[in-house]
C-alpha cells in the first residue's frame, strides 16, 4: 500500500509541477519556476520509493498516464484547452496500457 501511495503523491507533484510551469510561462506564477523543479524533484523521488514495491513498468504507466490525464482534464477545465474525442480516446488508451501492464504484472509475480 505504501507504494501506491508514494506513487500516487508523485503523480499530484507531476502535474501540480506542470501547472505551475504553465502558470509561470503565462507570467502569473512569478517563481513558477522554483516551485516546478521542486515538484519535479519530489515527484521523482516518490516515483523512485514506489519502484521499491510495485514493478517499474507499472509504476511508470500509471505515474504518466494519470499524470497525462489529469493535465488535459485540468487544461480543458482550467486553461480553456480542448478536449476533444480523440483526446478523449487517447486517455482511454492510456489507461487500458497502464491496467494491462498491472494484470500481466501481478500474473507473473503469482
Amino acid at each position: 500500500m505504501r507504494g501506491y501511495f508514494a506513487l500516487l503523491t508523485a503523480v499530484g507533484f507531476e502535474v501540480f509541477g506542470t501547472l505551475s510551469l504553465k502558470f509561470a510561462s503565462l507570467g502569473q506564477l512569478p517563481l513558477g519556476w522554483l516551485l516546478t523543479a521542486a515538484c519535479v524533484v519530489a515527484s521523482y523521488m516518490l516515483l523512485s520509493i514506489s519502484f521499491r514495491r510495485i514493478p517499474v513498468a507499472v509504476a511508470f504507466a500509471v505515474w504518466e498516464a494519470a499524470g497525462l490525464a489529469l493535465i488535459t482534464v485540468l487544461g480543458f477545465v482550467l486553461l480553456g484547452e480542448t478536449l476533444t474525442p480523440v483526446k478523449g480516446l487517447a486517455l482511454l488508451g492510456l489507461g487500458a496500457g497502464a491496467y494491462l501492464l498491472h494484470r500481466g504484472s501481478r500474473g507473473a509475480e503469482a
